[in-house]
Parts: structure tokens; C-alpha cells; sequence
């Protein structure tokens, strides 16, 4: 707690900006998340099929985006960007109080995600501006930590505020943004720095250049490739888990078991992001990285074998260590080798990792429709065990490419060398 103090106190008061406004983002966002299901059914008339199938169109819809939004993070003065993406935002929560046609809610809702989906890689991009080196891995870690906290809170103000209007979420979400963008206007000037003017005097390359340079990085791909398949286990673990726990227990005792699941992974997460975070290296990423796939396995492995309340909450937590690991270590990756121009565009690209979670529930129904329930879980370690491959292999590489730092990023990218 002291050391964690003290990072605090010593970090810019840009970063501390930028880290409000990041849980207040998660706030807002997941204060809709367990609400749109009920808005969509009970306000719309949707029927259970196509609740989810909307939800799950914009949330790929929004991380498909959110490679074009990394793309002009990099073109524009990066804060500037992330205040335009909150008035936008707040413009698209307002519209949804108002707006009641079913396919304008869908188009509003898949903006909102894109949006949302930018700015978290915006604000990726900025830590990697305005934090040494050093320290950026300890930032990413309480960064998540700070995300998860509003995770927590944003769905339970959702429903609270939702009982005394139908759209108190979006009016919630809207205040929620306001409050945070109110610093971000105040104090923007902190963000500029001189690496970043330096980054942008360089000739833009156009977004079919950013692709193909990216597209050629085999780092980026294998790291890419293996956050899809890893979060296809942690990301919806509450999805899959309701699916497994719906047909093997009684319907009280599944929703009960999923409530103690939440809870926990919330806790573990919050706890020890932190102390975790602040131990990853460059130099150990891998060994990291081994260590968070095996309490994957161990904790799906464990979760096999009882449905009981006590042991599958130990299980849960093993696993959760796994999400405390592999999340910063996939952002240490991505910050190390990304481009000074082209930050904002390689996280961006990491972002598509997110492709994961909607793929997850997908094979897991599969699995469940035609296999004893235990069957998922087997599936899903070896679901892991993959990502592990592509992750060492990324490691590999980037590890045959130092630069004249030490530290693993290419050279910045020209656009001659782009189009070449």
C-alpha cells in the first residue's frame, strides 16, 4: 500500500486526470451494460434472441472501430481527441433518453461502444506518452485496478437509478462523463509533451499504410492472436459460467453461485492488480505470462470438479490471478514495441483481443449443447494453453529485435518505408 502511495504521489497530474476519467468511463459504461438488456426487452420489445444479438453486434462493432480510432488518436493532439470523444458521447447518452425506433437505439448503441472502445486505447496511448518507461506497467495495472472498481459500482447505480426512470441510466451515464471531462478541459495543457509534438511532425501515414504496417509486425499478430484466445476464458467468465451453472444446478443456487463468482473475481482483482502488476519486467514477461496461463488452467480445472459454493470460489480466485497477470502483461507487451507515431494505432490493434469475449459464450454453448457440461472446461484449458503458444512466440520474437535503447520498439515508421 505505501509503494502504491507513492506511485501516486509522484505521477503527473495529467495521468491522474486521465486515471479518473477512466474509471469514471467504466462507471458510465457498465452502469448501461446489465441495464440494456432490461431497456431492450422491457422498452423496445425485443425478445431474448435479439437482446443478444444486438449487444453482442456492438460490442464487435465497437472494437472493430476502435483500430480507427487508435489510427487518428495518432493524427490528432491525443487529449484533444479524448475531450471530443466525451462530448460525443455524452450526445449519444442524451440521444438515447429521447430516441425509441429500434434500429436508431442499435446505431446509438453500437456508436456508444465505439466510442467507449477509443477511448480506452486513447487513453493507453497517452499513459505511454506521459509515463517513463519504467513505471508505465505499475500506471496499465492501476489503471485496471481503478476500471474494475467501476465496474463494480456502475452496474448497481444502473439499477438503482433505473427503478425511478426507464432512462436514468443514460442521464447517470451522461453526468458521469461531464464530471470526468470537466478536468480533462481544465487542465489539457498538462497533457502536451514534447515526445508527442515529435511524434506528430513526422509525415502521417494513411490508414492503409497504419494497416500494412502493422499487418507486417509478426509481434503484434502473435500477441494479438493469443489475447483473443486467453480472453476468450477470463473475458466473459461470467457468461460462461451462468451458461454452465443454468443447466447443472437449480435455478436459485446458479444465481447465487454467479453472484459469489462477480464478487470475488471483483475482489481478487482489485486486491492484487496491483501488487501483481508491479512485479512484471520485460526481462521476466514470459515467466509472467506462464504463471497467469497455468492458474488459468488450474482454475477451470478445479472449477470441474465441485459446484459447491466454498471450493468454487477458491477455484475462481486462482483463476482470476491468471486475469491479473495476463491483462498488464499484454499492455507491457504492446507499449514496448509499438511505434512512437503509431501508439495510439498498436493498441487500437490489441484491442481487437476483445473479439474473444464474444467468441467465448459461443463456444461454450456449443460445448454444452453436445458434450457433459465438464467437457468446457477442458475445452477452455486447451483454449489457453494455445494462447500461451502465441504469446511465447511473440515474446521470441520481439526478443530478436532490440533497438538501439535496449528495449524491444522498432524504429518509428516512415511513410516512405510504409508504402515500400
Amino acid at each position: 500500500m505505501r509503494n502504491l502511495i507513492h506511485l501516486v504521489r509522484g505521477l503527473p497530474l495529467a495521468v491522474k486526470v486521465l486515471l479518473l476519467a477512466a474509471m469514471a468511463q467504466a462507471v458510465s459504461y457498465f452502469a448501461l451494460l446489465a441495464y440494456q438488456p432490461i431497456y431492450l426487452h422491457d422498452s423496445l420489445g425485443m425478445n431474448g434472441a435479439v437482446v443478444g444479438y444486438t449487444l453482442g453486434l456492438c460490442v464487435l462493432g465497437g472494437t472493430f472501430a476502435s483500430v480507427y480510432g487508435g489510427y487518428l488518436a495518432d493524427r490528432f493532439v491525443k487529449v484533444y481527441y479524448v475531450i471530443v470523444l466525451d462530448v460525443v458521447l455524452i450526445a449519444l447518452y442524451i440521444a438515447l433518453t429521447t430516441v425509441k425506433a429500434p434500429a436508431a437505439v442499435v446505431v446509438l448503441l453500437l456508436l456508444v461502444n465505439s466510442v467507449s472502445s477509443s477511448f480506452g486505447v486513447t487513453g493507453n496511448a497517452l499513459i505511454s506518452e506521459l509515463v517513463e518507461s519504467e513505471t508505465r506497467t505499475k500506471v496499465f495495472s492501476l489503471r485496471y485496478s481503478l476500471q474494475n472498481i467501476g465496474a463494480a459500482i456502475g452496474p448497481f447505480l444502473g439499477v438503482v437509478i433505473a427503478r425511478s426512470h426507464p432512462t436514468g441510466p443514460f442521464v447517470l451515464s451522461a453526468g458521469v462523463v461531464l464530471v470526468a471531462l470537466v478536468p480533462l478541459a481544465l487542465f489539457h495543457r498538462r497533457f502536451l509533451t514534447p515526445g508527442s509534438a515529435e511524434a506528430r511532425k513526422k509525415e502521417p501515414l494513411d490508414f492503409g499504410a497504419v494497416l500494412k504496417v502493422m499487418g507486417a509486425d509478426r509481434r503484434l499478430l502473435l500477441f494479438t492472436l493469443g489475447g483473443i484466445l486467453s480472453i476468450v476464458v477470463y473475458g466473459p467468465l461470467l457468461t460462461i459460467m451462468s451458461q454452465y451453472l443454468v443447466i447443472t444446478e437449480p435455478r436459485e443456487t446458479a444465481y447465487q453461485l454467479v453472484a459469489y463468482i462477480s464478487a470475488v473475481n471483483a475482489i481478487v482483482v482489485i486486491a492484487l492488480q496491483y501488487a501483481i502488476g508491479n512485479r512484471l519486467t520485460h526481462e521476466t514477461l514470459l515467466r509472467w505470462l506462464t504463471w497467469g496461463i497455468a492458474a488459468f488452467a488450474v482454475g477451470l480445472f478445479a472449477l470441474s470438479l465441485s459446484s459447491r459454493a466454498v471450493p468454487m470460489i477458491l477455484a475462481v480466485t486462482v483463476f482470476t490471478i491468471g486475469e491479473v497477470i495476463v491483462v498488464p502483461a499484454e499492455y507491457m507487451f504492446v507499449d514496448a514495441i509499438a511505434p512512437i507515431n503509431l501508439r495510439g494505432s498498436y493498441f487500437g490493434a490489441q484491442n481487437l483481443i476483445r473479439i474473444g469475449i464474444a467468441l467465448g459464450p459461443i463456444l461454450c454453448g456449443f460445448l454444452l449443447a453436445h458434450f457433459a457440461p465438464a467437457v468446457m472446461f477442458y475445452a477452455l484449458i486447451v483454449v489457453v494453453a494455445l494462447s500461451w503458444w502465441f504469446y511465447a512466440l511473440g515474446c521470441r520474437a520481439a526478443a530478436k529485435a532490440p533497438d538501439r535503447s535496449g528495449q524491444v520498439p522498432p524504429a518509428e515508421v516512415s511513410a516512405e518505408e510504409a508504402t515500400r
